[in-house]
């Protein structure tokens, strides 16, 4: 339905309808255009906004780069005593198992000569008196000049070898059954038999970890060798069991040549106290391959802009937006470079996003 002057009644409602919106909103928020007396910087509302934030502090402190490696607890090198035995025997008890702290005399093994070892005794003692009867057959012959100083010789010399493979097997304590026993402190790495198996002459019983020296083999990417260098500070971590605290470690050595197996490089770490470590159990490692004395803020304060980073300081109540370059990182922190930023400065930790510079702003907590 038009007017007179031809308007559509419906069209012009909705006209003054939103002129008056238009007009509520201007007046309370207090928009005006820049003059003398006012910041012409910024408009009416942005100086009358407040963003509610979080801060924390800037620090100055250490701060570490790290590399992180998984790994396995191994036997130190030259650690390892593969405890054996001279002739073929038979098992007869087994005393440890796998992972058991031993001492000086923990009995070990119960060991018996098996059937063929007491074969060759009895054909030892055999051979031995058939040659001491020999000799003294030859002896006296020799008497009666019915033997020569040749026969006598030979006589002597086959009593001599019969009675040393007799004494020899006898040492070795063939004949009768035997305990073997821990000649000093250490872990049992390995058990290699069973009870009643016959091991062969020098076959491996036992596998022992001497002293319980231990260290940690880690698997590190072939591309990240190049930062890591022996002497460097590891901080190595259980994986399947909470730990009190880091345990320190050395890297010893860095492996040249790629595991087959993990398709990574091997690098050999020498726990400060391996008393917290267990054999074969899976750990964390943190190399540290950097650190340095910088100012740190929580990761938080950093934000990515464009192809910079920025964060927000706090002073005077308003937000101050400062151009940053990252320097270490950690999980929780950040090294951040910039100007005007001193140790003790808030920075903005939660509502950061919010900001722009200038805007003022109401601090909630201080951490």
């Amino acid at each position: 339905m038009k007017d007179r002057f031809g308007i559509n009644k419906k069209r012009l409602a909705i006209l003054i309808l939103a002129h008056l919106i238009g007009a509520i909103f201007w007046h309370l928020t207090g928009y005006s255009f820049p003059s003398s007396k006012n910041d012409n910087r910024y408009p009416q509302t942005f100086l009358k906004k407040t963003v509610a934030v979080k801060v924390a502090r800037i620090r100055k402190g250490e701060i570490s780069e790290t590399e992180v490696a998984y790994g396995t607890v191994i036997p130190a090198p030259g650690a390892v005593e593969i405890i054996s035995i001279p002739f073929e025997s038979q098992v007869r008890r087994i005393f440890v198992s796998e992972g058991e702290e031993i001492s000086p005399g923990t009995p070990l093994l119960e060991l018996a000569p098996s059937p063929d070892s007491l074969l060759k005794l009895e054909v030892a003692q055999t051979a031995y008196k058939m040659a001491k009867k020999k000799l003294t057959q030859v002896k006296k012959k020799k008497a009666l000049k019915l033997a020569t100083n040749q026969e006598l010789l030979q006589a002597e010399q086959a009593f001599q070898e019969a009675r040393l493979r007799l004494e020899s097997l006898k040492k070795k304590g063939l004949g009768k059954t035997k305990t073997l026993k821990a000649s000093q402190d250490g872990i049992v790495g390995k058990v290699y038999v069973q009870e009643g198996a016959i091991v062969p002459a020098g076959g491996p019983l036992l596998e022992i970890v001497t002293g319980g020296a231990l260290e940690v083999r880690l698997g590190a990417e072939p591309e990240d060798i190049s930062r890591l260098k022996p002497g460097e500070k590891v901080r190595l971590f259980p994986v399947n069991r909470p730990a009190k605290s880091a345990i320190e470690g050395i890297i010893r050595a860095v492996s040249r040549s790629v595991n087959p197996s993990t398709r990574l490089v091997n690098v050999f770490v020498v726990p400060v106290s391996h008393k917290d470590l267990l054999l074969n159990e899976y750990v964390r490692g943190e190399i540290i391959v950097a650190a340095k004395e910088a100012l740190l803020v929580p990761r938080s304060a950093v934000l990515p802009e464009g192809d910079h980073y920025v964060l927000f300081t706090i002073k005077d109540g308003r937000a101050r937006k400062h151009t940053v370059k990252i320097g270490l990182e950690t999980e929780s922190q950040v090294e951040v470079i910039g100007q005007d930023l001193h140790p003790g400065d808030l920075v903005v930790i939660l509502g950061n996003y919010e900001l722009e510079d200038g805007i003022a702003v109401r601090t909630e907590k201080i951490e």
